[in-house]
């Protein structure tokens, strides 16, 4: 079952609760997903220090990521892309 789809005007993301359960090497172990998961949803909505929600930054890498493989319904703007590039690479270092 895929994690994301498209409804109607939104892309949605499902993860399911049992998930919790599976991660390890965190340094604890949820023993209750039910409980501890309204705490990672909030934690998934929350923002950073500059204000910015932490999940953008998956966003805008899937969109990246997305575009990379020839994704329709875009256009590239090479003064954009330039940008992008250069902002990538003061990433990296």
């Amino acid at each position: 079952m895929p994690v994301t789809k498209v409804e109607k005007d939104e892309i949605v993301i499902r993860i399911p609760v049992s998930a919790l359960c599976g991660v390890s090497d965190l340094g604890f172990v949820v023993r209750d997903a039910t409980l501890f998961a309204p705490h990672v949803a909030r934690e998934i909505s929350g923002e950073d220090m500059g204000e910015r929600l932490w999940i953008e930054p998956l966003v805008e890498d899937a969109m990246i990521r997305a575009a990379e493989s020839d994704a329709p319904g875009i256009i590239w703007d090479d003064a954009s892309a330039e940008g992008q590039a250069l902002y990538e690479n003061d990433r990296e270092t």
